[in-house]
């Protein structure tokens, strides 16, 4: 099997966190799911660093519209660049990723895209339990 690729486990963190918050859920609901060494590292793209109740604008952005894709890419991007920032994070991803689809959490994360070199691009998930829920 093939291993599953950073968009797409970006894609399906962002699917759940989507998720979370069109259930009229807060950010901190979506950071009890996950270890407290992914949540160190990913809290930052989302909350200001002087008030951990203050959501940056591409977390209070996609809770003002969870459906907008383009409010989702921009969450997507923020991630993207986070790991160029801090690649050893993608072992904390890989975490994230594998507890959501652990929990059986249906994400439909088909047509994920971030940045341009994916444009147009068509991502297989490998995973064959990953849209049977």
């Amino acid at each position: 099997m093939e291993p599953v690729t950073t968009t797409v486990m970006i894609g399906a963190v962002v699917g759940y966190l989507t998720r979370v918050l069109k259930d009229n859920k807060s950010i901190g609901d979506f950071f009890k799911d996950f270890t407290d060494a992914s949540v160190t590292w990913i809290r930052p793209v989302f909350l200001e660093d002087d008030d951990a109740a203050t959501p940056k604008k591409v977390l209070s952005d996609l809770q003002e519209n969870p459906d907008s894709t383009a409010r989702q890419e921009a969450v997507k991007s923020a991630l993207a660049i986070e790991l160029e920032n801090n690649p050893a994070a993608e072992t904390l991803l890989k975490d994230m990723y594998g507890r959501i689809q652990g929990a059986g959490i249906h994400i439909d994360n088909t047509g994920a895209k971030i940045g341009q070199q994916n444009v147009n691009a068509t991502v297989t998930n490998t995973n064959p339990n990953f849209n049977n829920h």
